[in-house]
């Protein structure tokens, strides 16, 4: 015993002892994806959304505050139902791209996705953070994904609806570059668009 904790030792002059090294080695997240930090230092993971991914998109739904969640579909809704989270987690490449913001432990942060728009060469958006990540750059991430994929497809505009109050969405589209347009006959919402054609649009600061 006194051997082995005499090499122990020596070692330990040489390289940092098995914990502190692997304290050093950068998170990875059980469900993959690509790193990437947030404002407030916690790393994330971009990846496509799975089919597996029906529980975690529930989950991630509960999280969000009654006025998200209005926001987001326009009207008020208690729960995921398993049937809609189906057909969300399970995206059909033709028409469209989801793409979602885990933690290390694989629970959905954030999620966006895009519906090609068939008789025009553009796409329509929505975006959902959860709300402790709200202003941490989650939603910046998700949209670049957006333009970027819009763009390899050789999408001309990346447009989506916003309710007229909703005046931190609005803000943040325009931080990135989109315009605004008010929407016939619909008073309550906003189209907010990005010109893909636009070099500056979805380029880092």
């Amino acid at each position: 015993m006194q051997g082995m904790n005499g090499m122990s030792d020596d070692r330990s002059r040489t390289r940092p002892p098995r914990r502190e090294r692997r304290a050093r080695t950068a998170p990875r997240s059980r469900a993959g994806g690509e790193a990437f930090t947030t404002a407030d230092g916690r790393t994330l993971f971009l990846r496509p959304i799975r089919p597996d991914d029906v529980e975690a998109l529930r989950r991630g739904f509960a999280r969000l505050t009654p006025e998200q969640v209005r926001q987001r579909v326009f009207h008020r809704m208690t729960e995921l139902t398993p049937d809609v989270a189906e057909l969300l987690a399970n995206v059909d490449p033709d028409k469209g791209a989801a793409y979602v913001a885990t933690d290390a432990e694989g629970e959905i942060r954030g999620e966006a996705r895009l519906y090609v728009d068939t008789n025009v060469e553009g796409a329509e958006f929505a975006l959902v953070v959860d709300p402790e990540l709200t202003g941490q750059g989650v939603g910046r991430t998700l949209v670049r994904r957006l333009i970027d994929e819009s763009r390899r497809r050789g999408l001309s505009e990346l447009w989506g609806f916003v309710l007229a109050g909703n005046g931190l969405m609005l803000d943040f589209a325009s931080r990135l570059g989109a315009k605004r347009e008010a929407v016939p006959e619909e008073p309550d919402l906003v189209r907010v668009h990005f010109d893909l054609r636009d070099p500056r649009i979805g380029a880092d600061d």
